[in-house]
């Protein structure tokens, strides 16, 4: 009886005797997700006179994802005007409240959308759209650190298209979606790749032309610089807006990456650009990178040695290019399709810095032999388990001749899972029916609700 007891033992499962575990029912691969923003804030007028107005914004959100394949958000910052000094903007606001300038050309309906994500990062195919802060395209050579939104008068979206094919890459930009504005574009070819089915060789050899084309559309006319919403005297000419200049630049970029390991990375590049419609256009180049990957410190560092003139410069498209446009440095200079650079040589550098995956640190400088230095730089903290983003921008264009300066912080704090604090401020650039760029400031701040299902 002992044997037969000991053997029925034997034979029950592990789990005989213990309750079976509930089943859990798998994520669901649809999210959806709602939430406001409400913010008070100080937006100066863009007038000569640059009056501070007061505005509260309330900012709507809704979105869906599915998996990581698609996602979509919807969000428009809608500013009404509480306080008009001076009094010019009120008579033209939609229903006397709501801001015009941020609805007065067909781009600026980009706002609506906030964020748009079609496949994985690691699809064939990608697609994304939205503002943009630092894009850059394939090494930067043309579009560098691009942001759409410094322009304090348009809110685009912008929209980046990939497609991968074997040893080929096609990447496509907007910088506007809804109008003729910057685009872009690069191919390359993944040379090794297209010998040689050996992995440890793919990416090590690539050959890119890339290109970028202003359209040159121009504001709408903002009644600023002496203009005024009354019917002007007889005597008094009309205000003529102010058009940009169309530009179109090519590049084509050799890389090859002479060291390769988990935690090292060294690449040597050459490089030759021109631009289409200006003469003494030519611009090349020769430069290394490397990239260190450790536990907690991740690097990279980049060095070029430049040579361009005339209409064409390295980063045609880069941080303040939305500025450049109107003025290539400075408020009331030529803007940077008619800027001609001296025939002289420039050295570049760029750094990008994470520690701990809390602090992030990234920005780029070039020096001209003839006495100019632009720079862009940002640093970005990343708290109680990214709860608390803080990040601030700093950059400046003309440095040595007659500089512009580009100042931003923001800050987000989440309080509670569904409630947060946010704010914001920095410098801000409107431009006039001359061409010139009027400066001010804006400041906010205000508090977030949003719920995810």
């Amino acid at each position: 009886m002992l044997t037969l007891a000991v053997a029925l033992l034997l034979a029950q499962s592990p789990d005989a005797g213990v309750d079976e575990a509930v089943p859990v029912d798998p994520e669901p691969t649809v999210h959806l997700f709602a939430g406001a923003e409400g913010e008070l804030g100080v937006l100066s007028s863009g007038w000569a006179e640059n009056g501070a107005d007061v505005f509260f914004g309330l900012r709507p959100m809704l979105g869906m994802s599915v998996s990581d394949v698609f996602s979509l958000q919807l969000g428009p910052l809608i500013r009404l005007r509480l306080i008009d000094t001076p009094p010019l903007d009120r008579g033209r606001d939609l229903s006397g409240v709501v801001r015009s300038q941020d609805w007065d050309r067909v781009g600026d309906f980009g706002e609506l959308l906030q964020s748009l994500r079609v496949g994985a990062d690691t699809s064939m195919f990608q697609l994304r759209a939205g503002p943009v802060q630092k894009k850059t395209l394939g090494l930067g050579h043309l579009v560098f650190r691009y942001s759409n939104r410094l322009n304090a008068d348009a809110r685009p979206a912008a929209a980046t298209a990939s497609l991968a094919v074997s040893f080929l890459r096609f990447e496509l930009f907007a910088s506007d979606v809804l109008s003729a504005r910057l685009f872009a574009g690069e191919l390359s070819w993944d040379i090794a790749r297209s010998f040689s089915n050996d992995a440890t060789t793919h990416g090590r050899y690539l050959l890119a032309l890339s290109f970028g084309h202003d359209f040159a559309s121009g504001t709408p006319p903002s009644l600023r610089s002496g203009c005024s919403t009354a019917t002007p005297p007889v005597d008094v000419a009309p205000c003529t807006p102010w058009q940009p200049e169309a530009a179109t630049l090519v590049h084509l970029d050799g890389s090859a990456v002479l060291v390769r390991s988990q935690a090292l990375s060294l690449m040597a590049m050459l490089g030759m650009g021109a631009r289409g419609n200006a003469t003494r256009d030519l611009g090349f180049l020769a430069g290394v990178s490397m990239d260190v990957r450790l536990p907690d410190v991740e690097l990279s560092l980049r060095g070029e040695g430049r040579k361009q003139a005339g209409g064409f410069r390295h980063g045609y498209f880069g941080a303040q290019y939305e500025l450049a446009r109107f003025s290539g440095v400075g408020l009331s200079f030529a803007g940077l399709a008619s800027e001609a650079l001296p025939d002289a040589f420039s050295v570049f550098g760029e750094l990008r810095l994470r520690l701990a995956q809390v602090v992030t640190v990234d920005g780029s400088v070039e020096a001209f032999t003839f006495g100019r230095t632009d720079f862009d730089s940002t640093v970005m903290v990343e708290l109680l388990e990214k709860k608390l983003i803080a990040e601030a921008r700093l950059g400046a264009m003309g440095l040595g001749q007659a500089p512009r300066w580009l100042v931003s912080a923001g800050l987000r704090w989440r309080l509670f899972s569904s409630f947060y604090v946010l704010g914001s401020g920095g410098t801000a650039f409107f431009p006039t029916e001359t061409g010139a760029l009027a400066r001010g400031v804006v400041v906010s701040g205000g508090v977030g609700v949003d719920i995810a299902r």
